[in-house]
């Protein structure tokens, strides 16, 4: 713009200065050839300018569809409106065994986007509530878990949403099986502290019992006195023999378990 205004500020006397020697229509004529060249000049300049711009566009959109398709995850583009796919990613196509050309003519319900779509339809969501994890479907019928992330785009000046959906399928298996994992410690370790409430508490008293009934009858005078105090002694042991079996197979389960 500076060069314009110097050049249209400058350029007429100048032209005035060097050629006042010539008739006025003479000098017109230099005016326009100059007018001219000031034209061609700024079009050339403007035309490198706009190609140059024009190649970084077209290489940064180069670079963007190869992100999109070279993307590990599965990546999709969808109508806001329709919710028809508009663009999908090779990982998609891959991972739900569609083809690309039946992957665009469906609809995001197509692979089981119920409740995302659901939430969809809410308008006072915002795109971290559309985040979450669903249930999808791949060609073949098989469900797994998947994450979603969603942005909405413009894309073919239509409102859209760029979904990007992880496969937590192994993940969501795990944390299934750390969660038994703990309750089956959590209930071992309850088991354990019953067996050791019974064996500090329970079994004291038939032990003791036998003890007393051992030193009594070791100091009985008359055979009624034994035999009764042998009746006792086998009814305590049998007692105490009844606990230890309880707490043995208490025992033997925990064990069971974390063998299984």
């Amino acid at each position: 713009m500076i060069i314009g205004f110097c050049w249209a500020a400058l350029s007429n006397p100048i032209i005035t200065l060097f050629f006042r020697h010539l008739s006025v229509t003479e000098q017109d004529i230099y005016r326009s050839l100059n007018d001219l060249a000031f034209v061609i000049i700024i079009s050339i300049v403007l035309y490198v300018k706009i190609s140059k711009q024009h190649r970084k566009l077209i290489k940064s959109e180069e670079e963007y569809r190869r992100l999109f398709e070279s993307n590990p995850n599965p990546l999709w583009i969808y109508d806001e409106k329709t919710l028809k796919f508009v663009k999908v990613n090779n990982a998609a196509v891959e991972k739900y065994a569609y083809g690309r050309r039946k992957f665009l003519k469906m609809s995001i319900e197509g692979i089981g986007h119920q409740e995302y779509h659901e939430k969809l339809v809410n308008t006072d969501l915002d795109e971290s509530e559309l985040s979450g994890t669903y249930k999808h479907r791949k060609s073949t019928g098989e469900t797994f878990d998947v994450s979603i992330t969603s942005y909405p785009v413009l894309f073919n000046n239509q409102r859209c949403q760029l979904v990007m959906a992880t496969d937590v399928s192994d993940l969501l298996e795990k944390d299934r099986q750390l969660e038994a994992a703990y309750k089956k410690i959590r209930n071992s370790n309850q088991t354990l502290l019953q067996i050791a409430w019974s064996n500090s508490h329970e079994l004291r008293r038939p032990l003791c019992s036998i003890m007393s009934l051992v030193g009594l009858l070791k100091e009985a005078s008359t055979k009624t006195d034994q035999e009764q105090y042998l009746e006792l002694l086998d009814i305590s042991s049998t007692e105490l023999d009844e606990m230890l079996k309880h707490n043995n197979e208490k025992v033997t389960e925990i064990e069971l378990q974390e063998v299984g």
